[in-house]
C-alpha cells in the first residue's frame, strides 16, 4: 500500500492486470458477479443431493429394504470426504489442461448420475461405491471455485468473494438437510434424494449457458532497463470497473514485488504491440475448449502438488481447514442421533428444521469470515508503513479460538443434560456457522504465499482437510456410542480450542518459514516457468 500525492490510499493491484478486455480481472463488475452466481448454483447443485440425508440417517437405515446401518452411512460420507480430496489429483490438473469450465460441469454430471443411484441401492458396498464415486466427480467443490475466484479479483479483495463462496457451500449443506426432513415425512427418504437430483440437473442447465472460462495466459507489456530488468508494467486499465475507493487506477504500475505480476503473466517489451480480441460473444463464452492450453502438460500439472507437501505454511493450513472443517462432520453425524432421542424426540422433519440455526449463523459470520480479512490485512498495512504480510489475515481466528469450544460444550454437552432445545440448537448452528472462518482464513492465507503455484497448493488443503474429515466420519458413530455425548464433546472442545490456537505459532513465525523456504519456492516456480507452465 503507497499514498498518493493528496495523501490518499492507493492498494497496489496483484495480480498486475493487461489491457485484454477478456482478461478476467478486467470483466466488468456485472460480469464477475455472474460467475460468483454460477459457483453459487455449482455449491447448491453438488451439496443438496449429497447432504439431503443428515437428517434422515435413522429412517434410511429403519428401511426394511436397505441393509445398511446408521454407522456404515456415515462410513460412507467419510469415504466421500476422502475423495473429495484425493480426486482433486486428477481432476484440478484436467481443468489446468483444458479448462475449468467443463471440469464443473462434469462434476455436476457426476454428481447427478452418481446420487440417483443412491434410492435404488439395498447393500453397503453399493453405498460407498455410490460415495466415492459421487466424492471423486465433485472433489473440486472445494479447490476449483477459490482458484476461480483468484482469477478474477485482485488480492485486496479476495477475501471478500470467498466469503461469499464459503457462505454458499456451507449454507446448501446445511440447507438441504433442513429441508429434508419434510420432504421424507411427505414422500420418503427415496423421494428425498430423487428431487434433490432434480434440483442439480436445474443448476447443471443454469450454468452451461451463464458459465464462462476463466483460464486466461495473461500478457502484459513491460519496459526495461539496459541491462534488462523490468522496470514497469504498461496498462490502461487496471481494474476493469472496479469500484473500491482505495484503488487508483494509472498509466503504469511500478513492479516493486516478483509477486506484483501475479501468475499467468507472459511479458512482453513495450515496443513490441500487443493485438488483443475483442469481447467475447455470447456463442464464444459457451464454448467448452476455450479454456485449452496450446502446450500439453498435464503430468507436469499433477505432480505439481507432492512438490508443494515441502513447504509447512502450506502443510499448517490444509491442517486449519482440517481442524476447523471436520466439526461440520461430527455435527453432521450426530445431529439426527442427538436430536432424535430422549428427552428431544425430534421427528425427521424436526431435525432437518434444526438445520435453519446453521443456514442463518453462515450467514451472520460471513461478513466477518470474509469482508473483514481483507479489511484487517489493509487496517495492519496501514500501521506498518503500507507493509502487509500474509499471517495478518489469521488474526480473525481468535473469534473461532473462543467461540467454537463454547459452541461445541453448548451442543454436547447441553443434549447430554437436556437443556432446552433452543440451547442445543443455538451452539449446532453457532459451530456450523464458524466453519467459515477457518476455510477462508486457511485458503486466503496459503495464496497470498504462495499465488504462482496456488492451484497445486489448494489442492494440498483440500486433500489434508477431505482426510481429517473421513477419519472423522468413519469414526464418530463408535466415538459418541463409547465416550457418551458429554464426554466426546467436552474432549472436542478442547482439541477445537487447541487446534485452532496454533495460529499464533504461524502469526510469529510464518515469515520465518517463507523466507527459509523461499529458495525451493522460486526455483520451483522457474523450473515450472521454464517449461513454459504458469499456474
Amino acid at each position: 500500500m503507497e499514498k498518493t500525492e493528496d495523501g490518499k490510499d492507493k492498494v497496489n493491484l496483484i495480480p498486475t492486470p493487461s489491457d485484454d478486455p477478456n482478461d478476467p480481472l478486467n470483466w466488468t463488475f456485472k460480469r464477475k458477479m455472474l460467475q460468483m452466481f454460477c459457483i453459487v448454483l455449482y455449491c447448491y447443485g453438488g451439496s443438496v443431493p449429497g447432504c439431503c440425508i443428515y437428517s434422515i440417517l435413522p429412517e434410511i437405515a429403519a428401511d426394511p429394504n436397505v441393509n445398511i446401518t446408521v454407522a456404515d452411512l456415515n462410513a460412507g460420507t467419510g469415504y466421500s470426504f476422502l475423495f473429495l480430496g484425493l480426486g482433486n489429483l486428477v481432476l484440478l490438473p484436467l481443468a489446468q489442461q483444458y479448462g475449468k469450465r467443463p471440469v464443473y460441469l462434469l462434476g455436476l454430471i457426476g454428481v447427478i448420475a452418481f446420487n440417483i443411484w443412491q434410492p435404488y441401492i439395498h447393500t453397503n458396498g453399493e453405498w460407498i461405491a455410490s460415495k466415492i464415486i459421487n466424492g471423486f466427480f465433485y472433489c473440486t467443490i472445494e479447490s476449483l471455485p477459490e482458484i476461480t475466484v483468484t482469477d478474477m479479483f485482485f488480492e485486496h479483495e479476495r477475501a471478500t468473494y470467498m466469503g461469499i463462496y464459503g457462505a454458499a457451500l456451507f449454507s446448501s449443506n446445511y440447507a438441504a438437510p433442513m429441508l429434508a426432513g419434510f420432504v421424507n415425512d411427505a414422500l420418503g427418504w427415496k423421494w428425498t434424494i430423487i428431487i434433490a437430483v432434480i434440483f442439480a440437473a436445474v443448476c447443471f442447465v443454469l450454468m452451461f449457458f451463464l458459465m464462462e472460462e476463466t483460464n486466461y495466459e495473461r500478457k502484459l507489456r513491460v519496459t526495461r532497463d539496459e541491462e534488462g530488468n523490468i522496470l514497469n508494467v504498461i496498462t490502461s486499465n487496471l481494474s476493469g470497473e472496479n469500484t473500491d475507493p482505495l484503488v487508483i487506477k494509472s498509466v503504469t504500475s511500478r513492479v516493486t514485488e516478483r509477486q506484483h505480476l501475479g501468475n499467468q503473466a507472459f511479458l512482453i517489451d513495450d515496443s513490441v504491440p500487443i493485438e488483443y480480441a475483442p469481447e467475447k460473444t455470447f456463442w464464444q463464452k459457451m464454448s467448452l475448449t476455450s479454456g485449452f492450453k496450446k502446450d500439453f502438460h498435464l503430468w507436469e500439472y499433477m505432480i505439481a502438488p507432492f512438490y508443494m507437501v515441502q513447504f509447512p505454511i502450506v502443510l499448517w493450513s490444509g491442517f486449519l481447514y482440517g481442524s476447523s472443517l471436520f466439526w461440520y462432520s461430527v455435527l453432521n453425524g450426530t445431529e439426527a442421533i442427538v436430536l432424535g432421542a430422549e428427552p428431544y424426540n425430534f421427528s425427521a422433519a424436526m431435525c432437518g428444521l434444526a438445520y435453519v440455526s446453521p443456514v442463518i449463523f453462515v450467514f451472520l459470520i460471513y461478513p466477518y469470515a470474509g469482508w473483514s480479512t481483507d479489511w484487517i490485512k489493509i487496517f495492519i498495512a496501514k500501521k506498518h508503513n503500507g507493509i502487509s504480510q500474509a499471517e495478518d489475515r489469521l488474526w480473525v481466528l481468535i473469534v473461532y479460538m473462543i467461540l467454537g469450544p463454547a459452541a461445541l460444550i453448548l451442543w454436547g454437552v447441553g443434549a447430554a443434560h437436556g437443556v432446552h432445545w433452543f440451547g442445543v440448537v443455538v451452539g449446532l448452528g453457532l459451530q456450523a456457522g464458524l466453519c467459515i472462518v477457518g476455510c477462508i482464513s486457511s485458503v486466503t492465507y496459503t495464496l497470498d504465499c504462495y499465488p504462482e503455484m496456488g492451484v497445486s497448493a489448494i489442492t494440498v488443503l483440500v486433500i489434508i482437510r477431505n482426510t481429517m474429515n473421513f477419519a472423522m466420519d468413519y469414526g464418530i458413530t463408535a466415538f459418541v456410542t463409547n465416550m457418551g455425548v458429554q464426554n466426546c464433546f467436552i474432549t472436542s472442545a478442547f482439541i477445537c480450542f487447541f487446534c485452532i490456537g496454533t495460529f499464533f505459532v504461524m502469526i510469529y513465525t510464518g515469515h520465518y518459514w517463507r523466507n527459509r523456504t523461499k529458495g525451493q519456492y522460486w526455483k520451483l516456480v522457474s523450473y515450472y516457468r521454464s517449461k513454459g507452465i504458469e499456474f
